[in-house]
């Protein structure tokens, strides 16, 4: 499974097609298939997400789209936890309602929320991972925390600083109209400052009982997600389970994957690889466990790893290893039994 939601891409696709540009020109800008799009379960890299924001700003020319949009999206957009975020009773319920199931929108970036004195921080926190977030995607984040206090409960709300890691844009005017003369660029993160009265305020829209349903709902589909892994991790995760079927296919990997195909071999190849190698890759790796670590026949290995022919196995085998199978697993068995000994010799230093 990718990192972000489907949601995420219609928002941005709607936002530039009301500033007149086409959601077909905008898609193949950004390398998306159209067809993705109709998947309410479809999630996508973050390297595609940043390339969609890149471009809708690019062709809408407009520096400040991401701002743009924060303040005009509809609150079902993103949506159960639109809702539920508006549902909250408070200010801070809402704020940390996002951060709980941020999530099941994006998987990568957080909402850190401390609390110091009489303010509050409400912090971005990027991915652990690669690639960095898009500077659009990070301004529309944190303009969407002011329109929530805004809408919720505050039409005046500006909060006290505004900080970004980015460099300043061209033009900053939506940017200090949004977010007031605290604004900075170039800083250590990218974080609002508020007063922590603030998160007491109760929300215009509160609706505790609708809250309580969205809440059950968020955390099963939140539970649903994997960890935060490498896309090379799931592709490797998605080619095992197809491995069963015999050789595994462009197209169902893509399946698994939730990205069509043409998605797949382009993001393998920003990722410095193909499908071909990750296959190799993965096969050597099961082989050797497999022959060291199981008494299955090499014929069944060789069926198990998704090989039409044994033969074809052992030509693959010997490439990786350079002795065959059968070769590998005797030296596998030998070692096995040399290990004891060898700890014999080498007792642990431990007194535990």
């Amino acid at each position: 499974m990718s990192d972000i939601s489907v949601k995420v891409f219609q928002a941005v696709v709607a936002g530039a097609a009301a500033d007149g540009v086409a959601p077909a020109e905008l898609l193949a800008a950004a390398g998306v298939d159209p067809g993705d799009l109709a998947d309410p379960d479809m999630r996508f890299p973050r390297a595609i997400e940043a390339r969609l924001w890149s471009e809708a700003a690019r062709l809408v020319r407009d520096d400040s789209f991401g701002l743009r949009l924060a303040q005009r999206l509809p609150v079902g957009s993103l949506g159960a936890l639109g809702f539920a975020v508006r549902s909250s009773a408070t200010v801070g319920e809402a704020y940390a309602r996002a951060a709980r199931y941020l999530r099941v929108v994006a998987i990568g970036p957080s909402l850190d929320i401390r609390i110091e004195g009489d303010v509050a921080l409400l912090r971005h926190e990027p991915p652990r991972s690669s690639p960095a977030p898009s500077r659009h995607a990070v301004e529309f984040f944190l303009g969407n925390l002011v329109v929530l206090a805004r809408r919720g409960a505050d039409p005046a709300f500006i909060p006290r600083a505004a900080r970004f890691r980015h460099a300043a844009p061209g033009r900053v005017d939506e940017h200090r109209r949004l977010f007031g003369a605290g604004l900075r660029f170039g800083e250590a993160h990218d974080e609002l400052v508020i007063d922590r009265a603030l998160l007491a305020r109760p929300q215009a829209h509160a609706e505790p009982l609708l809250c309580e349903v969205l809440d059950q709902h968020l955390a099963s589909l939140a539970a649903a997600l994997p960890a935060e892994a490498s896309f090379l991790e799931r592709a490797r995760a998605a080619i095992a389970a197809e491995l069963a079927h015999g050789e595994p296919g462009l197209p169902a990997i893509a399946a698994r994957l939730r990205m069509s195909p043409r998605s797949l071999q382009r993001r393998l190849k920003e990722e410095g690889t193909s499908l071909s190698s990750v296959l190799d890759r993965l096969r050597a790796d099961l082989a050797v466990r497999y022959l060291s670590e199981s008494r299955d026949a090499i014929s069944e290995i060789a069926f198990l790893l998704g090989f039409s022919e044994v033969s074809t196995f052992h030509r693959a085998f010997k490439r990786w290893t350079g002795v065959t199978p059968a070769a590998y697993r005797r030296g596998a068995g030998r070692r096995a039994r040399e290990l004891p000994r060898a700890a014999a010799r080498h007792p642990s230093n431990s007194t535990s």
